[in-house]
């Protein structure tokens, strides 16, 4: 009997140690589970984050999903559909977010108690420096402004005397920009084996190289540079926050070989509104015009033409542009430098942009899917420049770009007009560029050479 009882003990004992080892592991396992599942708070030290006091409030970095889209991701910050209509609506001009890929960066600003987390701030991220803040925290109520609820609206008046007036929260959208810090870079080097090599040896981009061959725009190939010939140049550097941003803007060039000096010199030209890389002698380097506003590929559908009949009017009417088409998306660039002023939507045109080049000339640039990032009234524009995507909106068949074309005041065939021409800066303004010339070489030759 003492022996079974012993047994009895020895086995209890046993199972009891089992028990309590499962228990534990199930303890463990549960408090694993329950730590992968804690939401870190990124960025909640400092008391700003983009210029909004997020001190205690939680700052969350996410990204879109492989599945993800902006009204999945507003779903599930309890946003409705209408603060999403305008969302994609008062955004268009800066970036199309309608279709998100995956990885796409966006932070959400929150106030967290026990029981609650309410959404005060919506981040997305569109560059180092670029982002779209929308401000969640407006209580009160607007009416929606859409042509299908209005078309609902007015179906229903037949039918009841009560119509109930759509409302929704408002957002309150900016645009932010990080402040970009620029320094200027001075560089000049006795060639060894040839330019590009010179640039890799001393740590200068490849394509401070290229914005080198565009400022000379084929009067000078920097690949041409031989042994013991020298180059010498002025850009800037972009950098948000001490970190390396892009290679800005290309200042002042000169590659001396042994026959002669080639210089491109960046200089405003105030009859024209716009920078033009000029030579020693004030010629400009650039041709006036190019001969499309397509930066790659594009072909011309329609030309300027008096008596058209238009497609989807069904009646002759003149055409006054001459329509290059492309894909959606493709890059519209301006044809020749100048300022914007018109950047907008119209009924017939859909969204476009007109800008001005001299007291001369002008050109307009039709059915955009968007507009480029940057561009708006008063904003100053390069030769080559993207100023916007081609679209079909407005009256359009399809995606395509009518180009339009003003002189003195008069629409005009671009094709037809002798646009090639190399322009001179103006003898009113030769005596400035002859001092401004005098200043820039002075200091690219006191530039040491590397």
């Amino acid at each position: 009997m003492p022996k079974q009882r012993l047994v009895f003990i020895l086995i209890s004992l046993f199972l009891f140690s089992c028990t309590s080892k499962q228990e534990k592991n199930a303890i463990a396992q549960k408090s694993m589970q329950t730590a992968q599942v804690v939401k870190p708070c990124i960025d909640s030290l400092p008391n700003t984050f983009l210029d909004i006091p997020v001190d205690g409030f939680w700052v969350r970095e996410k990204e879109a999903g492989r599945r993800d889209n902006l009204q999945r991701i507003f779903k599930t910050l309890k946003l409705d559909k209408h603060q999403l209509a305008q969302f994609l609506s008062e955004t268009k001009d800066y970036a199309d977010l309608s279709n998100i890929k995956p990885r796409q960066k966006y932070f959400t600003i929150t106030k967290e108690t026990d029981s609650s987390s309410v959404l005060h701030y919506l981040v997305f991220k569109l560059s180092d420096f670029e982002y779209i803040i929308a401000n969640c925290t407006d209580t009160t109520k607007v009416p929606v402004q859409n042509v299908e609820i209005a078309a609902q609206i007015a179906k229903k008046k037949k039918k009841s005397k009560k119509i109930k007036e759509v409302l929704y929260k408002p957002l309150h959208l900016t645009f932010y920009e990080k402040k970009i810090d620029t320094v200027e870079i001075r560089f000049a080097a006795v060639i060894q084996k040839s330019a590009a090599k010179t640039l890799k040896e001393n740590k200068i981009d490849y394509k401070v190289l290229e914005q080198i061959n565009k400022a000379y725009d084929s009067k000078f190939d920097l690949n041409k540079l031989r042994k013991g010939d020298t180059l010498q140049f002025i850009y800037n550097q972009l950098s948000v926050n001490g970190k390396f941003l892009d290679n800005g803007h290309v200042e002042a060039v000169c590659c001396k070989t042994k026959k002669r000096a080639y210089y491109a010199v960046d200089y405003f030209i105030k009859d024209d509104s716009s920078f033009q890389y000029s030579d020693e002698h004030g010629k400009y380097l650039k041709k006036s015009f190019l001969k499309s506003p397509i930066s790659k590929g594009g072909s011309i559908v329609s030309r300027y033409n008096l008596n058209r009949f238009h497609p989807i009017l069904k009646v002759e009417k003149a055409h006054l542009g001459t329509d290059f088409a492309a894909p959606t998306g493709t890059p519209i660039i301006a044809t020749s430098s100048g300022v914007v002023i018109a950047c907008e939507f119209r009924q017939n045109n859909g969204n476009y942009v007109k800008i001005k080049h001299d007291s001369k000339y002008e050109t307009q640039y039709l059915h955009m899917s968007r507009f480029a990032r940057g561009i708006r009234n008063g904003v100053r524009v390069q030769q080559g420049q993207v100023i916007g995507y081609v679209g079909s909106t407005g009256l359009a068949t399809g995606p395509h770009v009518c180009y339009r074309f003003w002189k003195c005041g008069q629409q005009v065939d671009p094709l037809k007009e002798k646009l090639n021409t190399i322009k001179q800066i103006s003898k009113q303004e030769m005596s400035h560029y002859v001092q401004f010339f005098a200043s820039i070489k002075s200091i690219l030759d006191k530039i040491r050479l590397v």
